[in-house]
Parts: structure tokens; sequence; C-alpha cells
């Protein structure tokens, strides 16, 4: 809850504190086990005060909540608020500094609670006050009623999150371009009001940015850098080296250095996890090779279709059409078989958004199994090498 709208709120949470209401936390608990009850005069049964904790299922809820025989209470919330700022402080004039309002309105709204229930709430103790014995039970009961305010509004700020929020999420290249429409796509269709930020970065950075709760969660693919994170395999995403079909080592089978000659490799994404897919698949040959590092796959795509000396390593799934229209031509016949991760930060509280988005997620990794492991230490079917 937003307490900067309620000034004085956090001091509630000071009663607790006071050894005077210490001593109500048996009424508290007393009040909860039988669900509470609240008088409703001579003749008039009680209702729960809590409906919901009566609730059984098959339909007792909604049976429960409608009622015409809830009794109007006689006191005011502000009352009951100044009333247990005053107990867990003893003192009318801090209490008074607390709410930011004079002593006299202070006292004022404890009187009218007394006057209204009909009992004495405080005495007077030197230059403070104290609890009388009454006033400790009425305290007990005041403070869940405004334990159960609080959750009503955390409960109406979760709502409010999901239908006019905010989701911050982190996604790789590849991921991002091809991986991640499926999950958004069904997000935006639930939560068409809900601002989606989206942001692009390696596989380290995405998951060093999660570990670190900046992004609520993130799509990346191997090779996994040494986060502690909780991670759904989504996806399994094939890597191949592909040349312009002029290209000596076109629809080569073997790799060669005779057919790497003047030929430079183009670099797609910076990092230790990119030289690591290169080198596999190009083996010795890599370390002699010219790099060219560009922008995006797009651009190296492009570059690698207008342009015999270049070679790349690129994501089948972005070349597949120039494979099957001859634009571009697979070299080496070599296939590296990534998986494809959704990574969040582990036993942390999502937002509401963040939560439903996990839940997509989660839908689309049904079919593989979701794993909490240490990313030092990647599973098996990480970067596995076929055909070489």
């Amino acid at each position: 809850m937003n307490n900067s709208r309620y000034p004085g709120i956090n001091d509630l949470r000071a009663v607790a504190c006071s050894a005077r209401i210490r001593a109500m936390r048996p009424f508290a608990a007393q009040a909860g086990d039988s669900h509470g009850s609240a008088s409703a005069g001579p003749g008039r049964e009680s209702e729960p005060l809590n409906p919901i904790d009566n609730a059984e299922p098959g339909g007792c809820l909604r049976k429960s909540l409608v009622s015409d025989s809830f009794v109007r209470p006689t006191f005011t919330i502000e009352q009951i608020r100044t009333f247990l700022i005053v107990a867990s402080r003893e003192h009318i004039t801090q209490a008074a500094r607390a709410l930011g309002l004079s002593q006299p309105a202070v006292t004022q709204q404890v009187q009218l609670l007394e006057r209204t229930l009909g009992v004495q709430l405080l005495e007077r103790l030197g230059r403070g006050v104290r609890l009388t014995d009454a006033g400790e039970e009425v305290a007990g009961a005041c403070l869940l009623i405004m334990r159960t305010l609080e959750n009503l509004e955390e409960t109406v700020r979760s709502i409010r999150g999901i239908e006019a929020g905010s989701l911050a999420i982190g996604a790789t290249q590849v991921s991002g371009s091809y991986y991640l429409s499926p999950a958004l796509t069904a997000f935006n269709a639930a939560h068409p009001s809900v601002t989606v930020d989206i942001a692009t970065a390696t596989c380290p950075d995405i998951c060093d940015y999660a570990a670190e709760g900046l992004l609520e969660c993130g799509l990346v693919d191997g090779p996994l850098p040494r986060v502690k994170l909780d991670c759904l395999r989504l996806a399994a995403d094939e890597v191949i080296l592909v040349v312009h079909p002029a290209h000596r080592l076109a629809g080569q089978s073997r790799m060669s250095p005779e057919g790497l000659a003047n030929t430079s490799f183009l670099t797609w994404e910076y990092g230790a996890g990119n030289d690591s897919v290169a080198a596999r698949l190009l083996g010795t040959g890599y370390q002699s090779l010219p790099r060219i590092s560009m922008a995006n796959i797009e651009a190296v795509r492009r570059a690698v279709m207008a342009e015999p000396r270049f070679i790349a390593a690129l994501p089948r799934i972005a070349i597949a059409g120039d494979l099957d229209n001859g634009t571009l031509a697979w070299a080496g016949r070599r296939t590296l078989t990534r998986s494809v991760w959704a990574v969040r930060r582990p036993a942390a509280p999502m937002s509401p958004a963040g939560a439903e988005f996990w839940k997509i997620l989660s839908g689309l990794a049904s079919a593989a199994p979701a794993l909490t492991a240490n990313l030092g230490d990647p599973p098996p079917v990480e970067d596995d090498l076929a055909g070489a």
C-alpha cells in the first residue's frame, strides 16, 4: 500500500510494539479463531466480521455476502486510526504530531469514539495516557479492522497492477526476435492496458539484470553465466554456418582452410558466448579468420546475402526461408543446438503483471521440464554439437 496517502499509517504497526498493546494479542487471536463477532444488539444474531473466513466450497461465500443485516458502524475509520496512534505512543501530543493534527482535535476524536462505544478507552498517567482494560480489548479489535483495510488496499492495488501497470522484461536478440512473440501476444490480448518495456542485451547481461531485480524476467539463449536463477526451457534453437551461394563452402559438408581463404566472419552479438558458438562450428579455422562486428542478426544476414566473402553463424529460424529459396547456403553441415530459457530471480515476489507473464511462459514451457539450476553448470541439452 502506498503509505504516503495515509499520514501516520506506519505508526499503526508500532501498536504491536507497545507493552500495553501486547496484552491485546490473546484477544486478537481469540477473535481470529472464532472469526470474530460484533454484537448487533438485543434480539439480533451477530454477523461474522469477515464472511470470507466462514466461506465453504460450493457457493457458501456468495450466500454469506448477501445480507441486509450488517450493522452500520456508529464510529469512523479516522476515529479508530487516531485512537490506535494515541495508544501506541501513550501521549496525546506525540500522536497529534504524527497525525498532523492539533491536540484538541486528537482528544475530540478519541472522546467521540469513547462516547459512541460507551466505554472509557484511555486514562491519564502523568503527562501521558494509557489504555484501560476495556481499551486494550477495543484496541485489539481496532487493529484487526485496520489490518483488514490494509489488505483491501493491497487487493485493489494488485488488480490495478494488471489492468494498468507496466512490465519490464529482457531478451537476447535471438529469443526476443523469434521466441518472445507467442508469450507477448497472449499477454497483450489478456492485458492490453499494461505497458511492456523490453530491454535487448546479451545473455549474461539479461541474467544479471534479472538476478538483481531490475527486470521481472528475461528470455535468453545459452551459454549461460554463473548466476542463480529460476529457469524454464522454452525451445531448442539451432545455429548453423551460412554463406553466399557463390562461396566455395556453399553446400560443402566439411570445413577446410582452403575453403575459408579470403573469408571474413561476421558476428552480430558481442561476448564470449558468441565466440564459443563460432569456434565450435568453425573449429581451428575460427582463430585465423578476420572478424567484422555488426549491429544485429538482420544486418549480418543481408551482408552475407550480398557478399560471397562473408560467413556467419546464424539461427536457422532466422534464415530458413533464405535457405529454401537459395539466397543463402549452408556451409559445413554442422548444427549447434542451444536451449532458449525464461529466467527470473529465485524466491522473489513478482508484480501482478510479472507473475501473469511468467504464468504464460510456464504454459509455453509445459512440454519441457521446469528447472532450478546453477546456470554455471547447464543441463546436458545445452550446446549439444551434432554432426561435427
